[in-house]
């Protein structure tokens, strides 16, 4: 008997430690005097976004209700939305070195393989892509694209006009010519 009741008493003490580790994890924000929408028990944020039919129009719901920055809760672990064009400045621009790995998605954590590419490299591969990649995105080559990217337009206007008020699906012209703008650095070569 003795064995049950302290048993039952380490068990509630479990629960009551959980709960009270809970409520302090979703204090956080509260702590901060940063503003956000009451998260729910265990869940956070997750029931509400995935119980409206666009994820995009609850985020720029919040974003009007309390501002640019502000924090949610993906199950208990904090994260802060921001919409501050200024503070995601100093952040992506001028202290990129500080912020360059992001999280990884539960789902791809303990994957192998496949974790190359510039999205999900971290720390100093990300920093080696990062240099490696940034010259083709200067300003001056942007630049020198312009005239390519034209031709592919004008030709895509040559197609539209020789359909003479038809209906056409425009999804279909807009991808080919995203692929002629690709194709037309690799090689010239029209879809259209």
């Amino acid at each position: 008997m003795f064995v049950a009741i302290l048993l039952l008493a380490a068990f509630v003490c479990l629960i009551v430690t959980y709960l009270w580790t809970l409520k302090s994890r979703y204090d956080y924000f509260v702590r901060r005097n940063i503003p956000g929408p009451s998260p729910k028990f265990f869940f956070g944020h997750y029931l509400t976004l995935w119980n409206v039919p666009f994820y995009s129009r609850q985020i720029q719901g919040w974003t009007r209700q309390y501002g640019n920055i502000y924090g949610l809760f993906e199950g208990t672990r904090p994260m802060y939305v921001v919409s501050d064009v200024d503070f995601l400045q100093e952040v992506f621009v001028k202290q990129f070195s500080s912020f360059h790995s992001r999280r990884r998605p539960f789902i791809t954590r303990n994957m192998k393989g496949n974790r190359g590419h510039l999205f999900s490299a971290q720390a100093d591969e990300w920093r080696r892509q990062r240099h490696v990649i940034n010259p083709t995105f200067s300003a001056a080559k942007l630049k020198m694209m312009t005239p390519l990217v034209s031709e592919c337009i004008e030709a895509m206007m040559k197609k539209v006009n020789e359909i003479n008020g038809d209906e056409f699906n425009i999804y279909a012209l807009y991808k080919r010519l995203t692929l002629d703008v690709i194709c037309e650095y690799l090689c010239t070569i029209y879809s259209l």
